[in-house]
Order: structure tokens, then C-alpha cells, then sequence
């Protein structure tokens, strides 16, 4: 069976096609140039672009609005990037070095490889002499009365770098960095 005709008055209604208007180089460089200088430009610019490109006022004003809403989007786009770049790195700031990853708590000895390495901690010396300080005159009985007596008397205001390294030598456990060389 045939198709159905279609009613006269759907026929005013629909829309004529348009043409696509296919610029060539020398129209579309002149048009660049001028949205470089002027991405908004005014009636007499608009009539002498129609006289250069020869073409229609309506082609004209379209490309430019078209251009405009490109340009735009490409700076959105744009400010998006470099605000998701910003933010990667500010997350990121404190992250730094090799991601570790938990394996199995059982010590593989042969999947262990290079050598192992002692660590020590390091006291700084105010703090091995605060503890000597500190400790019961019962853990070092003589060694505490031997610092006492020593200060008592005087000489460890007036004593040479000489009587300080004997004296350190006598006490247990004292670091020779607390010592005093007698060059200071």
C-alpha cells in the first residue's frame, strides 16, 4: 500500500535547508585576524568584512558568535585543568617516595636481599647527663659522691680541661662528647 499523503498546511511549516557555508583560506584568515583584533566587532567592521570576503552579513555574524562561544568554552575547559592540576598537587604535597605494600607477616629470609642494617639512636649529651642527674645515689654511690665532693670544693670552677677529663674518666657510663676539650 502506498504512503499516506501528507497534509498541505505540514508543508509551510517545515524549515527550507540551508546550505553549509565552506570558508577558504584567505576568507578564514581575514575573519582570524579581525576576531584577534576585535572578537566583538561593530556594524562598519561587519559591512567591510562582507565587502573583503564577499560573504553574506548573516555568515559573518554567525562565525563570530561561533568563535566567541568556542573561545569561551576552551577557557573554562582550560581553567578546569589547571584547577584540577592545582588540587592533584596540593593532595599531593606531603606524598613523596616509594608506595609501600604490606606482604606476608612471615619473614622470607631468602626473599630478603641486601644486608642488614644496624640502627642506632643517637642521645644528645644534655640528656646522658640529665639521667646521670637523676639516678638514686644507691645505683652509683661512689661515683656520684666522687662529683659532689669534687664540686664542693671549688676546684670545678677554677679547674683546668685537664682535671675535667680525669674526672670523666673516673665516672661509669659518661659520654666523652659531655667532656669539655681543653681547647674550649
Amino acid at each position: 500500500r502506498p504512503p499516506a499523503p501528507r497534509p498541505p498546511a505540514h508543508k509551510a511549516a517545515e524549515k527550507t535547508t540551508r546550505v553549509r557555508t565552506v570558508l577558504n583560506e584567505k576568507q578564514l584568515h581575514t575573519l582570524r585576524t579581525c576576531y584577534a583584533a576585535n572578537p566583538r566587532p561593530d556594524a562598519l567592521m561587519k559591512e567591510q568584512l562582507v565587502e573583503m570576503t564577499g560573504l553574506s552579513p548573516r555568515v559573518i555574524r554567525v562565525w563570530f558568535q561561533n568563535k566567541r562561544c568556542k573561545d569561551k568554552k576552551k577557557s573554562i575547559l582550560m581553567k578546569q585543568l589547571q584547577q584540577q592540576q592545582h588540587n592533584d598537587k596540593t593532595s599531593l604535597q606531603g606524598l613523596t617516595g616509594t608506595p609501600l605494600v604490606a606482604g606476608s607477616p612471615i619473614r622470607h629470609e631468602s626473599a630478603v636481599q641486601g644486608s642488614a642494617v644496624e640502627v642506632q639512636t643517637y642521645q644528645p649529651p644534655w640528656k646522658a647527663l640529665s639521667e646521670f642527674a637523676l639516678q638514686n645515689d644507691l645505683e652509683q654511690p661512689a661515683a656520684f659522691q666522687q662529683l659532689v665532693s669534687f664540686s664542693e670544693s671549688g676546684s670545678l670552677g677554677t679547674s683546668s680541661g685537664s682535671d675535667v677529663t680525669s674526672l670523666s674518666s673516673q665516672l661509669p657510663d659518661t659520654p666523652n662528647s659531655m667532656v669539655p676539650s681543653p681547647a674550649e
